[in-house]
């Protein structure tokens, strides 16, 4: 099945910012936060243990949308990301 790493890149960052605003609808998205990718993917139809989903994340990694923050306890084995300007910008 061909597929096109930007746009599901996208979409998943899209999801994230949909899931972070119902979540906390009394913030407001911004520089820094921490988002977890992992936890919108299936929604968008991406599994977490595919070889497109990696790619869609290291796709956002690479063009700076997303850095690598920390893998939390809170979620075990989710990693979360900071979103950057530029992923704003795309969302």
């Amino acid at each position: 099945m061909f597929y096109e790493v930007d746009k599901d890149a996208l979409t998943l960052l899209r999801a994230m910012k949909e899931h972070y605003n119902n979540h906390n609808p009394e913030t407001l998205l911004s520089e820094g936060m921490r988002l977890a990718p992992e936890l919108v993917a299936k929604e968008v139809g991406l599994d977490t243990e595919s070889f497109r989903y990696e790619r869609a994340l290291r796709y956002l990694v690479g063009e700076g949308a997303l850095v690598w923050a920390a893998r939390l306890g809170s979620v075990p084995g989710v990693d979360f990301y900071r979103v950057t300007g530029r992923g704003l910008k795309l969302m």
